[in-house]
């Protein structure tokens, strides 16, 4: 389950995301859900004020060539899937 929790600093971060506005550029398309129990595998996402409650650290980026994933955040849970192969599949959750 990815309970994800940001931080201010990179390298704080388990992993450093770039939000797309092309759905075709991202390597994930997540969704966010309200309840963590909701929460599951890499593609839906909680999002904690507590960084013990995290599975993941992330940090946003301000560039795409400075993220590890880029990712696109879409309406449906059913949408919510890798796009592209990726060093970090099935490790946010």
């Amino acid at each position: 389950m990815a309970k994800v929790f940001v931080v201010d600093n990179p390298y704080d971060a388990d992993v450093k995301l770039f939000k797309v506005n092309d759905p075709y550029e991202a390597d994930l398309y997540f969704y966010v859900t309200k309840d963590s129990y909701e929460a599951q595998g890499d593609e839906i996402w909680f999002f904690t004020d507590n960084q013990y409650d995290a599975t993941v650290k992330v940090f946003w980026a301000s560039e795409s060539y400075d993220a590890d994933i880029r990712v696109y955040k879409v309406n449906e849970k059913y949408e919510a899937k890798w796009n592209k192969g990726n060093p970090f599949v099935a490790r946010l959750g």
